[in-house]
């Protein structure tokens, strides 16, 4: 009796063996291999960098879009660059200007009085400066004037919009040369390299509604060139950006009733480069 337990124990220790063989064969098995043929059909229809590329191309590249037109500009010559009553501007670089500035050459007439219908205003009188403006930086220049004027009143006037007093001053100054008004003149001027020959754009800035009472007219030019600095102002924290600007200076002799063009005379000096 004493065997056959001992037989009975033995055969289900080496039948449970078997089971445990079994089964931990069967964990450790790697799985199944794939058909060879289909893993290579497979592998080739994977989509490569190169030929997805080619595909699906990037976006083209973006146009130079200008969003400001080439101003137009009439020949002058050299012996013409300064006729009579017209003011060069020495446009040297001075000490205090910031290196690699450019800018554009000026010229202007005096400040001149014409009256002129406004419409829903009447007849007024209109200051206005007449201009020219060249380019010899030997680059295309961005051209967006403006045109301040301050009295020693305390008062300060912007360029007035007057679109047809443009062609009244033009038949007044030189009919042969169209004159650009405010608003049109914002644009790209060409650079002059022709020998002796320059490419100029004539232009007007006018004023309404100066105060007769005023003895000294100051016409703040901004936008000939692109020299600026950062300064802080007196009492201030924050720096502040100051533009290279021309301010041209006049002094007007006589009474507020009788308003005269010709009472209207450049200072000494008659203008100056300053950081405003």
């Amino acid at each position: 009796m004493r065997d056959l337990t001992w037989r009975t124990i033995a055969l289900a220790i080496t039948t449970i063996g078997f089971v445990g063989i079994g089964t931990w064969s069967t964990a450790q098995e790697p799985e199944p291999k794939p058909n060879a043929p289909q893993a290579e059909k497979a592998e080739a229809e994977k989509p490569e960098a190169g030929k997805a590329a080619e595909e699906f191309p990037g976006p083209p590249p973006l146009e130079n879009v200008r969003l400001l037109s080439t101003l137009p500009t009439l020949p002058v010559s050299r012996r013409d660059l300064k006729p009579f009553n017209v003011s060069l501007v020495d446009t040297s670089l001075l000490p205090r200007d910031p290196g690699g500035i450019w800018v554009l050459d000026f010229a202007y007439k005096p400040l001149r009085l014409r009256t002129i219908d406004v419409p829903g205003k009447g007849r007024r009188y209109i200051h206005y400066l007449y201009y020219r403006v060249i380019n010899q930086t030997g680059e295309e220049r961005m051209f967006i004037p403006q045109f301040v004027l301050l009295t020693d009143t305390g008062k300060r006037y912007e360029e007035a919009v007057i679109p047809q007093a443009v062609k009244i001053i033009q038949n007044r100054e030189d009919p042969t040369i169209p004159l650009i008004g405010a608003v049109s003149v914002m644009g790209m001027i060409p650079p002059s390299k022709k020998k002796d020959v320059y490419d100029a754009v004539f232009g007007v800035a006018m004023f309404e509604g100066i105060d007769p009472r005023a003895d000294q007219l100051h016409v703040y030019v901004r936008g000939l060139s692109d020299g600026h600095k950062d300064v802080i102002p007196p009492g201030g924290d924050k720096p502040v950006t100051q533009y290279k600007t021309l301010r041209i200076d006049f002094i007007r002799r006589g009474d507020h009733i009788n308003i005269k063009e010709s009472e209207i005379q450049p200072f000494d000096p008659p203008y100056e480069w300053i950081y405003w």
